[in-house]
């Protein structure tokens, strides 16, 4: 299944959409790999102390991340990722 993430990009300080490669969950962290279309990997994507939501409807999947993040300012603040899967061509 592929899916599309919209989270907070520190290298940009901005919030970005794009494709997701994968997904983890473990020690208690939450990470993920964007992507750009042409395809560059990026670094893994963390979230500290995660609470995570599962939305279905009508065959698509929406799972909402809230959780901790280091902002590039040097702060740690609580982000939401939104994940949400996309038809296959």
């Amino acid at each position: 299944m592929k899916f599309k993430v919209s989270y907070y990009d520190y290298d940009s300080d901005k919030f970005v959409t794009k494709d997701c490669d994968k997904m983890d969950f473990s020690n208690g962290e939450f990470s993920f790999y964007p992507v750009d279309n042409p395809v560059k990997i990026y670094k893994a994507v963390i979230i500290d102390h995660p609470k995570v939501s599962i939305h279905q409807n009508n065959n698509r999947i929406k799972i909402i991340v809230t959780g901790y993040q280091c902002m590039k300012d040097g702060d740690y603040w609580k982000t939401n990722t939104t994940f949400e899967s996309v038809k296959e061509d």
